[in-house]
């Protein structure tokens, strides 16, 4: 899967939740919505690494 292909399969789900949460939280609570941004770019940065040492993998 291709990077651009990768973010937007990730990138709506993690807008959706964070549409959600920020619907459904608290108003004391609302600022934790902002960790699905956080979440997102973790996920999305470990998903590409992984990628990379599996691709240098099999050229070995």
């Amino acid at each position: 899967m291709n990077r651009r292909k990768l973010y937007w399969v990730l990138l709506v789900p993690s807008v959706l939740i964070y549409i959600v949460t920020l619907i459904l939280l608290p108003e004391s609570k609302k600022n934790y919505s902002v960790f699905i941004i956080l979440l997102f770019w973790i996920v999305y940065y470990g998903v590409i690494k992984i990628n990379d040492l599996k691709n240098k993998r099999r050229k070995l």
